[in-house]
């Protein structure tokens, strides 16, 4: 479903119009959450090709995937808690200085990461998660820390794993700087697992019926748990740097896990709902990822960082774009339909995130492959932030707060 007309700008709005970044917690990590990753990666493919002589601060490998998760996808993640958090607490929602300090400490983590001054880029950027955690902490524990005190568990568990990222592994030869970054991955993993299990069939539920074709989606608590066990499993043998033939059969394991979750979620009722199937799509690519990376650590197979990419490219930037673009529309009072510069963005992610996996694949094409990925890749969250920009930046056309 099309509605090229459904995104407005605010700003014409009679007389309810006024600056709101800062009125909600998904406003300004959702807007420069897609405009970041558009600008770094960019800035990475120039450094890989060798064309800039700048360096940032850390080694340039690291670097890349420390921006991706801990400056992309934990933007995202803050985004989502400060918004989900209210709502499953009753909790006031963080708004105004306190939202502007918070926002303030990651931006500054974000422009430290394109300074050389190594130390200061750990000082600024290992203070955002703890503080998260801190300011998400006692509502979640309080009211609701039986069910998402976990979320929290993971805040301080990224936390710890950025610290071994700057620390390089405090020393530790089997967790180094590249071996934290993957443990990372294991944990973003987990998340769409935990959250993505919960909104994924909630949204289908809801969104289909909004277009007039209901699907049913019975509940299976025992799938469910296996999908949910699988995947700690596995990010516990990750993280302890256990066998890699180990890690390799407990990823395919939870690939077989979530691919049985995800098929009883009937993604394929869904491809005229752009909001929903690009959720759906999102979790296929989790289901890939864990495929391909556990394929290739049981069988030793020489296709590099495969895996990784369809995890991160695929799965996370798919997920995020397609989570942040339904959330934007939904807390700003404006109907669940994407247009057709969202849906196109949806279409540029797959397309990035599939070149980036094949890439490697590609023998004498994979210089090129990789480029075009980028461009596509970033071109999807570009589109997002100037698609959006009205919408998260002006008040609900409706007056009423959020």
């Amino acid at each position: 479903m099309n509605a090229p007309t459904d995104i407005e700008d605010p700003a014409r709005s009679s007389g309810r119009s006024g600056f709101a970044l800062f009125q909600y917690g998904f406003r300004p990590f959702f807007l420069f959450g897609s405009l970041y990753p558009a600008v770094s990666l960019v800035v990475w493919v120039t450094i890989w090709r060798g064309s800039a002589a700048w360096q940032p601060a850390m080694p340039a490998n690291i670097w890349h995937g420390h921006e991706m998760l801990f400056g992309f996808a934990a933007a995202a993640l803050a985004g989502f808690m400060l918004t989900a958090v209210p709502n499953w607490t009753g909790a006031a929602a963080l708004k105004g200085l306190r939202l502007v300090g918070l926002f303030g400490l990651w931006l500054a983590g974000r422009v430290a990461a394109f300074l050389p001054e190594p130390t200061l880029f750990m000082v600024l950027d290992l203070m955002f998660l703890p503080v998260l955690a801190l300011v998400l902490g006692p509502a979640v524990i309080a009211r609701n820390g039986r069910r998402n005190g976990i979320l929290i568990a993971v805040l301080l568990l990224l936390a710890l794993l950025n610290a071994a990222v700057h620390f390089d592994g405090f020393g530790l030869d089997a967790f180094n700087a590249s071996a934290a970054l993957e443990v990372a991955v294991a944990v973003f993993a987990m998340l769409i697992c935990i959250i993505g299990g919960r909104i994924v069939p909630a949204f289908t539920l809801g969104g289909m019926r909004l277009a007039g074709t209901p699907v049913e989606i019975v509940p299976n608590r025992a799938v469910d748990l296996a999908a949910i066990l699988s995947l700690a499993l596995f990010l516990l043998a990750s993280l302890f740097s256990a066998p890699t033939s180990l890690v390799g059969g407990l990823a395919l394991a939870a690939a077989v896990a979530n691919l049985v979750r995800f098929w009883r979620w009937q993604g394929w009722r869904c491809w005229r709902v752009p909001l929903v199937w690009s959720l759906h799509l999102g979790y296929a690519w989790l289901v890939v990822g864990l495929a391909i990376l556990g394929a290739t650590k049981l069988l030793d197979l020489a296709i590099g960082t495969v895996g990784l990419h369809a995890l991160t490219a695929g799965a996370f930037g798919t997920m995020i774009l397609a989570v942040m673009a339904r959330a934007s529309l939904g807390h700003t009072g404006r109907p669940l339909l994407a247009d057709r510069a969202i849906t196109g963005a949806f279409l540029l992610v797959t397309v990035g995130a599939s070149l980036r996996v094949a890439a490697p694949l590609g023998g004498s094409f994979e210089r090129a492959l990789i480029e075009s990925a980028a461009l596509f890749w970033a071109a999807a969250f570009l589109t997002f932030f100037f698609r959006y920009l009205p919408v998260l930046l002006w008040s609900r056309p409706d007056g009423r707060p959020g």
